[in-house]
């Protein structure tokens, strides 16, 4: 995902990608993008625990040589719980939201922009992301390192491709993505009706990326 990348949001929540606003004529020039260097790692959590004890079970592997202490049990709550952890690279920023909002409400009084669509103003571009992601209650999920590992899961690099991650098997159902480079965390605007018939632009996300760095939101 990429600032400048429009989307239609489906009514399942599901973003298709259309365009990218800065190969129309004239954005490229006039929304500056800065793009900063970030430094370490973070992990955040909701509806996800640790477990500290660690059972074997079908499909549970653990790698040759190393015990349970090499093992991060990951169990949920709840449908949609879930684990993010990233080593930070750059963030990418449209200098002047503000900006923007006004360019997309314009272009919706012109019927040329969709009260569906989102376009991206801010992305953390990861060097390496790990999302885990449960799809029903009670589901538990475990990853296995090639080293020894500390048992608070905040102190756990589970996105640390120098660990050497694998996932076992799913006990219950869900969707895991280990040690890939991506953009785990975004910012998106949108246009919306009012009741009196005007458009007014909506932020989508976390309210600050500064924050993020600082503390952890499901603490």
């Amino acid at each position: 995902m990429k600032v400048g990348d429009y989307f239609e949001l489906s009514k399942q929540g599901v973003l298709v990608h259309l365009g990218n606003v800065f190969n129309w004529p004239g954005w490229k020039d006039a929304i500056p993008v800065d793009k900063d260097k970030i430094k370490g790692s973070e992990t955040y959590y909701a509806g996800c625990e640790r477990e500290k004890a660690v059972e074997g079970g079908a499909g549970v592997k653990t790698p040759v040589g190393l015990g349970a202490e090499a093992t991060v049990s990951l169990s949920f709550s709840r449908a949609g719980g879930f684990a993010l952890s990233y080593e930070a690279a750059w963030r990418h920023k449209v200098r002047e939201v503000p900006e923007v909002q006004r360019q997309i409400v314009a272009l919706a009084k012109k019927e040329q922009w969709q009260e569906e669509w989102v376009l991206v103003t801010e992305v953390i571009e990861a060097k390496a992301a790990t999302l885990v992601v449960s799809a029903a209650k009670s589901s538990k999920f475990s990853l296995h390192a090639n080293a020894a590992l500390p048992w608070a899961l905040e102190k756990v690099g589970i996105s640390d491709p120098k660990l050497g991650w694998t996932a076992s098997s799913w006990q219950g159902s869900g969707f895991s993505s280990l040690c890939k480079p991506g953009t785990p965390l975004y910012h998106c605007v949108k246009v919306k009706k009012t009741l009196f018939g005007r458009f007014k632009s909506q932020t989508l996300g976390l309210e600050d990326f500064d924050e993020v760095f600082t503390d952890d939101p499901y603490g």
